[in-house]
């Protein structure tokens, strides 16, 4: 009775894969239950192998091996927050999981990619591997979802490319959209991308008394002052979560508030850093985020743009000579994109390492989405109201 109800669970759960395009993973959850089968069936050979308990012993734990490295390289992953740069999404010492059933995962490209078995390669070794060279092709197999406007995911960082230099942002720009900031504010095609509550925006605020205003600070819980808290002589400026700022507003001491935004000039800059474009953290782009196929006309303009994504990442020489384009030496005047990029942010915005200081992340560097906070430990215990936690 046990085992017919485990079976028609189990049907059900395959039917469930199915039906949302896991094909893959209904594929390997039937090779499963057929290994399962045949171990327990009648067949002389695995009678045998019953019999034996030392061999079916050696069996078991081989399968759990291999069952624990499909789990990690296809299913989930665990990653540990070791910056600020998201906060208050997501705070230094949370453990997070990471899904890659979301946007499906990604083929490992080298056997250095695989958890546990690369010990055998990095045994093997020598001074002159490339422990970074792929050895296949990029694939990744069907999810049931893509990447979304909000999603915080977990990618390799596209330029600093080693593959355990993981990074996790929250995604604000997709393959094809026109992405500006306006004033801190992110639009992608003229839309404004709702940032989360927990996100951390810079605000400067004029107080009647300050020793009074930082007992206030204090008794609402914020973290250390030099920690938040910028002074100068006429302002205090910090970073605060909307509902932070609400706190702070409901009380007498705050004459006014208003958002801190960077200023345009040359110190402020970032990617690319140019007079032409004057890009800074607070006002950035517009800007097209390239997706596969998208054509783009090679200007000066362009040029500065992309030419790190072309030259960097899509592996083609771009060079300019008096205006003139050269893709491979060859002259050109427009240019092809060979993959899908995103747009990453931190959600401490003025406090983030993120794709207004680098560019794009390439679609086959995104491992996952970061769905669950399992636990936190910020080195004086564990953060007992973050266990558990959705990441939203």
């Amino acid at each position: 009775m046990i085992r017919k109800i485990q079976l028609s669970l189990f049907t059900i759960a395959l039917i469930f894969v199915t039906a949302i395009g896991l094909y893959w993973l209904a594929f390997g959850a039937l090779l499963v239950l057929l290994i399962c089968l045949l171990f327990r069936s009648d067949l002389s050979a695995f009678v045998w192998l019953r019999k034996h308990s030392f061999v079916s012993s050696l069996v078991y734990i081989v399968g759990i091996f291999l069952l624990a490295i499909s789990i990690r390289v296809f299913m989930i992953e665990i990653f540990s927050i070791p910056s600020s740069s998201m906060e208050n999404t997501l705070l230094v010492g949370d453990k997070v999981l990471v899904s890659k059933l979301n946007y499906g995962p990604a083929m490992p490209k080298s056997p250095f990619e695989i958890p546990w078995i690369n010990l055998f390669w990095y045994l093997g070794s020598s001074k002159t591997t490339n422990l970074d060279s792929a050895y296949w092709d990029y694939k990744r197999l069907s999810g049931f979802s893509f990447v979304k406007h909000g999603d915080v995911a977990v990618f390799i960082h596209p330029l600093w490319g080693k593959r355990d230099n993981y990074f996790i942002k929250r995604c604000v720009g997709i393959p094809g959209d026109t992405l500006q900031i306006i004033d801190g504010v992110v639009f992608a095609n003229r839309d404004a991308i709702p940032s989360s509550d927990q996100a951390k925006q810079p605000y400067q605020m004029k107080v009647t008394n300050r020793a009074v205003f930082r007992n206030m600070v204090d008794s609402l819980g914020l973290e250390t002052w030099e920690n938040n808290i910028a002074q100068t002589s006429e302002k205090i400026r910090m970073n605060l979560t909307r509902p932070q700022l609400k706190q702070l507003n409901q009380k007498s001491c705050i004459d006014s508030v208003s958002t801190n935004i960077v200023g345009n000039d040359s110190s402020q800059w970032v990617d690319p850093k140019n007079r032409i474009l004057a890009w800074t953290i607070d006002n950035f782009g517009p800007v097209v985020i390239p997706r596969k196929g998208m054509v783009i006309h090679l200007t000066p303009t362009n040029f500065l743009v992309y030419r790190r994504t072309i030259t960097h990442l899509e592996k083609i020489k771009l060079e300019s000579k008096n205006d003139i384009f050269y893709l491979n030496g060859q002259l050109a005047t427009t240019y092809t994109f060979l993959h899908n990029y995103y747009f990453m942010m931190g959600d401490n915005r003025h406090n983030s390492n993120d794709s207004r200081f680098w560019g794009f992340v390439p679609e086959e560097n995104i491992v996952g989405k970061a769905c669950v906070i399992l636990f936190s430990n910020n080195g004086n215990g564990i953060r007992w109201n973050r266990m558990l936690k959705r990441i939203k």
